[in-house]
């Protein structure tokens, strides 16, 4: 099974867990997100943070094996929490050091949760740093693109890092998870995104975007990541919306909604 088929179901564990029991009484529409991270100061830790005012939340899994190769049973999993800015306690935190033309002084340093020791030493520890919306009726017909900068840093082998954006319906247990492979990036600043449509059966599901690093003991799991930008790329009209929901493509991935067994 591939990486990204994978995560379609192992990481929505994950993230389920950070959502889950969400309720409201109204649906909010997506709203743009932009942050380049220029402002922050590095190695706050703890929450209250720059990054945990800006609304990153955190939430980490415990894999027996690889799941970068294969499926892999969860052993245990935590959160959701603010996120930390740097150490301690952190699976993230801004940086300076790494920017190029484009990026400024600050960037995000990704990495997987190295204070849980004991995980690392029985498994795999997934790290997801994650921004969550809701999808309103307006967003119907309309495309959303997460796009970053991003990077290689420290990541070695039997380490796996990936972006993603994920809608969930609680309610029919059901969800769409597509995602990037930032595993093997170049040293070199590159440009990323995803493409999403919205389509009518998405209306009040949750939507997450982030990043995920995955580790066994202390090896290095980081990403750098910059310049995100969440955000409605073209509008598209109601009928040609639906149309491409029934022919079997959601948005621009062709990867169809699935339900949670």
């Amino acid at each position: 099974m591939s990486y990204k088929n994978f995560y379609k179901s192992s990481l929505t564990a994950l993230i389920l867990a950070t959502t889950a029991g969400y309720t409201s009484t109204s649906i909010a529409a997506l709203a743009t997100y932009t942050q380049n991270f220029e402002g922050m100061t590095p190695l706050q830790g703890y929450p209250p943070n720059d990054l945990s005012a800006d609304g990153w939340q955190i939430y980490g899994i415990l894999y027996e094996t690889d799941p970068y190769i294969g499926p892999a049973n969860i052993l245990g999993q935590y959160g959701p929490f603010e996120a930390a800015n740097g150490e301690p306690g952190s699976i993230q935190g801004v940086a300076t050091g790494q920017g190029g033309p484009t990026q400024g002084e600050v960037v995000l340093a990704k990495y997987t949760d190295y204070n849980n020791q004991d995980g690392l030493a029985r498994g795999y520890v997934a790290a997801s740093t994650y921004q969550e919306q809701q999808i309103g009726v307006e967003d119907v017909g309309s495309i959303w693109r997460f796009s970053y900068d991003a990077k290689r840093g420290n990541i070695e082998a039997d380490s796996s890092a990936l972006a993603y954006i994920l809608t969930q319906d609680f309610a029919e247990g059901s969800e769409i998870f597509i995602s990037n492979d930032s595993t093997n990036l170049p040293v070199e600043w590159g440009r990323y995104y995803i493409d999403f449509l919205i389509t009518p059966e998405l209306v009040g599901d949750n939507l997450s975007f982030g990043f995920v690093a995955t580790a066994t003991g202390n090896n290095g799991s980081g990403i750098f990541y910059d310049n995100i930008v969440f955000d409605q790329v073209a509008p598209i009209p109601v009928p040609a919306a639906v149309w491409l929901f029934g022919s079997g493509l959601i948005g621009l991935i062709g990867i169809a909604r699935r339900k949670k067994l």
